[in-house]
């Protein structure tokens, strides 16, 4: 059997994360902000989805090295990973996407 290398492994594990509709919109929502990282409660307003439910759906991202956090004071902010580079083409498709749709 051959032996899958660790770029693999991220990739697959980043697609697992992603298998849900709301995380590919917390990705989209991140990939869309000039700024880079957004506090969990603009993500969950921009999600209609309470703040516990994003901050479940945020650390599976977080856990499969998808999106990192960033903590300041009292909230958290999250943005994408830019050392994972199976995220950043799917980011970059995304953002195809919704220039499309325009």
């Amino acid at each position: 059997m051959k032996l899958i290398d660790q770029s693999t492994r991220k990739a697959a594990e980043a697609l697992k994360s992603l298998g849900h509709p709301m995380r590919i919109e917390i990705l989209r929502i991140l990939n869309n902000k000039k700024q880079g990282k957004i506090s969990v409660k603009h993500i969950h307003e921009s999600l209609g989805l309470t703040q516990s439910e994003t901050s479940r759906h945020l650390i599976v991202l977080k856990n499969a090295s998808v999106l990192e956090c960033l903590k300041e004071g009292n909230s958290s902010y999250y943005y994408i990973n830019d050392n994972h580079s199976f995220i950043q083409c799917l980011a970059a498709c995304l953002k195809q996407d919704n220039e499309k749709k325009k």
